[in-house]
C-alpha cells in the first residue's frame, strides 16, 4: 500500500525534501532496454522497447524513458509516419523547478515506440495515468483516450486520473506508436503558489486483472482506514475537549485533544487529495496540511510541557516559531516548507528528552505515556533520516516483506500516542478509585443524620436538575418554533438566497444581471372603478386577483418584486439565473390573462364591475438588491424597468405589449404580432408586439 495514502504528513515533507508531488510512488522506468527479450521489455530492433505478456505481468513500473518531446501543438503529431527524428529525447515525468526541463510553454506532444509481442495483441489491457494536466492518448493516431480537455490556456480542464486504470488493445504485434498530447498551462502557477513542481505526467500499461484488482484492493482498503483513523482520532478528541470542559485545570487533556483534531484533520486531508480527480481541489486541499502540522506539533509539545516540565519559557518560544511559521506559509514564502520540518524535527527531540528525563526523574505515569511518545518520534525521526540519507523518492512497497514490516510500524506508531494515553488514563482512574476506597471508610464514620442530608440536598438537586431540563426542553422548543416563524416571514418578503445571505451575513450587497425579464400589469380605469366599490370590496378584489398572480409566478419561476396600489411587478431570470426567463414570463402572463378573462366572465355574470388589465414586458440588464435598513424589500432598478413599465402603459387592455428585445427570445414560442414604432415617453419611438398564443407564427 503506498506510503502516501496511509501517512499524508510523511509523504509531505519527503515531497519537501524532493520537490515532487508524488514522492511516495515508484518512479523506476518501465520499458528499461535490456538484452534479454522474452523476460520483460527488452531490446528490439534500434533499441525500440520490447513488450511482452512477461513484462506486463503483476506489479509494472512507469514508462518514463524513451520518449520524444516537442513543444506546441500539431495534430499530425498523433500519427505514426510523423517524422521525429529532431525531437528531444526527455522523461515524462518532468519536473517545472527541474534544471533540465524541456522547452515545455504548456503543451505539447510526447511520442514512445515499441515493438509489440504477439501474446499482447488482441487482449484487454490497462492503462494507468497520473497527472496535474490534461491529455489526450492516442495509439499509432487513433485517440484511445481523454483526460480533461485542452482548449487554451485559459479554457483547458485539468483532471487527476489518479492511477484508475482503463481498458484498451493492440490489434496486431510489430512496430506501434504511442502518442500522448499533454497540456499543463497552469504549471508555473502550481510551482509559485502551491509549491507543486511535478508538471509532466506517468503512464504504465500492465495486465487488466492484475491492475484493476489492485486499484479496487487499495482504494477500498485506503478509503477504510483513512476513514477509520481519522474517526478514531476525533472521536478521541471529542472525549478529551469534553474533559478539559468540564475540569479546566488539566490543560493537558486540551492540547491532546488539539493534537488528536489534528491527526484526524490530516487523515481527511489524505483522503480528498486520493479520492479527488481535480488538480486544484487536491493543491488547495494540501495548503492546509502546514497548518495542521504546525498546530499539531505545537500541541504536542504543550502536552508534553504540561505533564512534565513546569517551565513553559520553551514551550512559549515554539509557539511563536509555530505561529512564524504559519505567517510564512501564507504569505507563500518558499522556505516555510523546511521551518515546518525543523518544528516537527524540534518537537519530536524534546518530545523524547523531556520523557526519558521524566523516567528517570520516577514522575508518575511517565513510562505509560513516554512509551507511546517515544515510539511515534523515533519513528517518525527515522523516517526523516531513512529520506534525507537516500536522498531520493522514498518508496513503501506493500508486496515486499520490508514494506509490510514499515507499513505495520506506521500503523503502529500512528495509534501508539492515543493507545498509551488510554493506558494512562485508565491507570489514573484505578489510583483514583483506589483513594476514593480509602476514602469511603472515613466517611462511612460521619453520623446518620449527616449522611440523609447530603441524600436529601441529592434529591432536591436532582428534582431541581429534572424540573430544569424540562424546561430547558420547552423554551427550545418555543425557540425553535418562534424561528421557524420568522424564517417564514422573511422568505415571504425577501427570495430565499437573499434571505440566506442576509442571515449569513446580516446584509446584502446589490447584484448586477445581465438579461433579466421585467413585467407590470396595471389595471384600467382603475381610479373610476375604486370610486365604484367601498374599501374592503376593492382591498379583497386586488387580494384575491394578486394571490392568484403570485400563484401563477411562482409555478413559472418568476420572482415577486412589489406591488404599488393595482400595479403588479415580477422578473425572470433572478435572484437565481437561468436561460428561460423571457419565455417563464410570457407564459406567466398569458396565464395571468387567461385568470382574468375567466374572472371577468363571472364578475359579468354577477352584474359587477370587470377588471380589465394591462400587461408589458421588456428585457435588459438590471440591477437587484435590498432598499434600506428598517422594512427592507427587495427590489430592482435600470432602464428596462423604466422600460417595462412603458410596454405596460402603451398596450392596450386584455392584451400583452412585449419590447423587441423581449421578442427576439420569445419569438420561437409564441405568435407575436409587430405594432410598428411606437412613440413612448422618455424613450422615443420603441418596437412593440402583442403576444397572442404559445405558437411559432409570426405576424408582422
Amino acid at each position: 500500500m503506498q506510503f502516501l495514502a496511509l501517512f499524508t504528513s510523511l509523504s509531505y515533507f519527503c515531497r519537501l525534501i524532493n520537490k515532487k508531488f508524488f514522492a511516495m510512488k515508484r518512479i523506476l522506468p518501465l520499458l528499461t532496454i535490456i538484452l534479454l527479450t522474452n523476460n520483460g521489455f527488452g531490446e528490439a530492433q534500434k533499441n525500440i522497447p520490447f513488450i511482452s505478456r512477461d513484462s506486463i505481468r503483476g506489479v509494472t513500473d512507469y514508462i518514463n524513458s524513451d520518449w520524444k518531446f516537442k513543444d506546441g501543438d500539431d495534430s499530425a503529431m498523433a500519427q505514426p509516419g510523423y517524422d521525429e527524428s529532431k525531437w528531444k529525447d526527455y522523461s515524462t515525468s518532468f519536473y517545472y523547478n527541474d534544471k533540465k526541463l524541456p522547452d515545455f510553454k504548456g503543451i505539447g506532444w510526447f511520442r514512445f515506440h515499441f515493438i509489440a509481442d504477439s501474446s499482447i495483441c488482441g487482449i484487454p489491457l490497462a492503462m494507468i495515468v497520473a497527472h496535474l494536466g490534461a491529455s489526450e492518448i492516442y495509439l499509432d493516431g487513433k485517440l484511445i483516450k481523454s483526460f480533461g480537455k485542452i482548449n487554451g490556456a485559459d479554457s483547458s480542464v485539468y483532471y487527476d486520473p489518479q492511477q484508475l486504470p482503463f481498458i484498451f488493445s493492440i490489434p496486431n504485434p510489430g512496430s506501434h506508436v504511442l502518442a500522448v498530447r499533454y497540456a499543463n498551462y497552469n504549471a508555473k502557477r502550481n510551482y509559485k503558489v502551491y509549491r507543486e513542481a511535478f508538471a509532466g505526467f506517468r503512464l504504465m500499461i500492465g495486465e487488466t486483472d492484475d491492475q484493476i484488482y489492485h486499484k479496487d484492493l487499495r482504494s477500498i482498503a485506503l478509503t477504510f482506514i483513512m476513514m477509520l483513523l481519522s474517526g478514531f482520532f476525533f472521536a478521541f478528541c471529542l472525549i478529551h475537549l469534553f474533559m478539559y470542559l468540564h475540569y479546566r485545570s488539566v490543560r493537558s487533556n486540551l492540547y491532546f485533544s488539539i493534537f488528536m483534531l489534528s491527526l484526524a484533520v490530516g487523515f481527511v486531508i489524505a483522503f480528498i487529495c486520493y479520492a479527488s480527480h481535480t488538480p486544484s481541489l487536491e493543491m488547495n486541499a494540501f495548503l492546509f496540511i502546514n497548518p495542521v502540522f504546525v498546530v499539531g506539533s505545537l500541541a504536542l509539545s504543550g502536552f508534553i510541557n504540561e505533564l512534565f516540565n513546569k517551565k513553559k519559557l520553551r514551550f512559549k518560544l515554539i509557539v511563536a516559531f509555530g505561529i512564524l511559521i504559519t505567517i510564512l506559509r501564507f504569505c507563500s514564502l518558499p522556505f516555510f516548507g523546511e521551518l515546518t520540518l525543523a518544528l516537527i524535527i524540534m518537537v519530536s527531540i524534546e518530545a523524547v528528552f523531556t520523557v526519558i528525563y521524566a523516567i528517570i526523574k520516577r514522575v508518575k505515569g511517565a513510562r505509560i505515556i513516554g512509551t507511546g511518545i517515544l515510539f511515534f518520534t523515533l519513528f517518525i525521526l527515522t523516517i526523516f533520516a531513512i529520506a534525507m540519507i537516500q536522498q531520493h523518492d522514498l518508496d513503501v512497497n506493500d508486496s515486499t516483506i520490508g514494506g509490510r514490516i514499515l507499513i505495520a510500524m506506521l500503523g503502529l506508531a500512528i495509534i501508539s500516542i492515543p493507545v498509551s494515553m488510554s493506558v494512562y488514563l485508565a491507570w489514573n482512574f484505578s489510583s483514583i478509585n483506589k483513594n476514593l476506597a480509602l476514602q469511603l471508610d472515613q466517611v462511612q464514620v460521619l453520623s446518620q443524620k449527616t449522611l440523609e442530608q447530603e441524600l436529601d440536598k441529592q434529591r432536591m438537586l436532582e428534582n431541581r436538575k429534572e424540573e430544569l431540563e424540562k424546561e430547558v426542553l420547552e423554551r427550545t422548543s418555543e425557540l425553535r418554533i418562534e424561528k421557524k416563524k420568522s424564517d417564514d416571514l422573511l422568505l415571504n418578503i425577501l427570495p430565499s438566497e437573499v434571505a440566506e445571505e442576509l442571515k449569513n451575513k446580516g446584509s446584502s450587497e446589490a447584484r448586477d444581471f445581465e438579461l433579466v425579464t421585467v413585467m407590470f400589469t396595471d389595471f384600467k380605469d382603475f381610479t373610476k372603478i375604486s370610486e365604484q366599490m367601498s374599501p374592503a370590496k376593492l382591498v379583497e378584489e386586488i387580494d384575491y386577483c394578486f394571490s392568484a398572480f403570485d400563484n401563477i409566478i411562482q409555478k413559472h419561476g418568476v420572482e415577486k418584486i412589489k406591488t404599488i396600489g393595482d400595479a403588479f411587478m415580477c422578473a425572470g431570470g433572478l435572484p437565481m439565473k437561468n436561460s428561460t426567463h423571457a419565455e417563464d414570463t410570457v407564459k406567466a402572463a398569458l396565464e395571468i390573462l387567461e385568470f382574468m378573462v375567466n374572472q371577468n366572465k363571472e364578475k359579468l355574470a354577477k352584474g359587477e364591475t370587470p377588471f380589465e388589465i394591462r400587461i408589458g414586458i421588456n428585457t435588459g440588464p438590471v440591477v437587484a438588491g435590498i432598499v434600506g435598513v428598517k422594512k427592507f424589500a427587495y427590489d430592482i432598478w435600470g432602464d428596462t424597468v423604466n422600460l417595462a413599465n412603458r410596454m405596460e402603459s402603451s398596450g392596450e387592455a386584455g392584451k400583452i405589449n412585449i419590447s423587441g428585445s423581449t421578442f427576439e427570445l420569445v419569438k420561437d414560442k409564441f405568435t407575436c404580432i409587430h405594432r410598428g414604432k411606437i412613440q413612448t415617453k422618455n424613450k422615443g419611438e420603441v418596437d412593440m408586439y402583442f403576444v397572442s398564443k404559445q405558437e411559432p407564427l409570426f405576424n408582422s
